[in-house]
């Protein structure tokens, strides 16, 4: 990674880490906070930054009549059910090209990492099966993009616990960071997924850590580049 994109996904850290902050306080002051840190995240924009940084990569790339779309406006056609609303959707020409989909998380990562697996598994299904009956362009991508707030509780080793038969090693003893990393690579391995980014964002000094190479900004901006250079 050069210094340029070093800077430019710390800005977009940085814009997570105050929106959330501002969101909870905007909450909390109206009496609506929802307990934990959920107040930080139902506000919807803390992810504008991851917008526009990857929005910036793909008009480096000079794509013809380039349009992005966003949240209810980024709804696609599905197969299980009627329509998915992307976190952006973009289009070149006026064909659908790109379905980019966002999560972040902050505390009770043991719930909640489990819940974005079932959510990002079960949205990649959907649309690549609209995609596989017609509904959709068949080579339309599919990118993730998953950052994880870097605290004590998910840089530790974690225990497994199994009713039946043997977890994957490569599980045990991983932190809950290394889990989020370790899903991105997957789901980009087994294609449901053609491009995944796994971040952990350090709050102060602000900044970030990718805890696997194969799910980096390098390989994901590759990914991005060799999908629509």
């Amino acid at each position: 990674m050069d210094s340029t994109d070093r800077i430019r996904i710390t800005e977009a850290v940085d814009f997570w880490i105050k929106t959330k902050l501002e969101q909870q306080t905007l909450s909390e002051a109206a009496g609506t906070a929802q307990g934990g840190t959920r107040a930080a995240v139902t506000g919807g924009k803390h992810l504008a930054g991851i917008n526009q940084l990857l929005l910036d990569e793909l008009h480096s790339l000079d794509l013809p009549y380039l349009d992005a779309w966003f949240d209810r406006g980024a709804t696609v056609p599905g197969y299980y059910r009627a329509a998915k609303s992307w976190d952006m959707l973009v289009t070149v020409e006026g064909r659908a090209v790109l379905a980019m989909e966002y999560k972040s998380m902050t505390g009770s990562e043991g719930k909640n990492l489990n819940n974005r697996a079932d959510e990002v598994i079960g949205a990649a299904l959907d649309l690549r099966r609209a995609q596989e009956h017609g509904l959709l362009p068949p080579g339309m991508k599919r990118g993730y993009v998953f950052l994880m707030e870097v605290t004590p509780a998910v840089t530790g080793p974690v225990g497994v616990r199994t009713r039946v038969g043997d977890p994957d090693p490569e599980f045990i003893g991983a932190s809950y960071l290394d889990r989020m990393a370790i899903m991105c690579e997957r789901l980009r391995e087994d294609g449901l997924y053609d491009m995944t980014w796994a971040l952990g964002v350090v709050r102060d000094p602000v900044g970030f850590i990718e805890p696997r190479a194969s799910v980096n900004w390098d390989r994901f901006r590759s990914d991005l580049h060799e999908a629509f250079g």
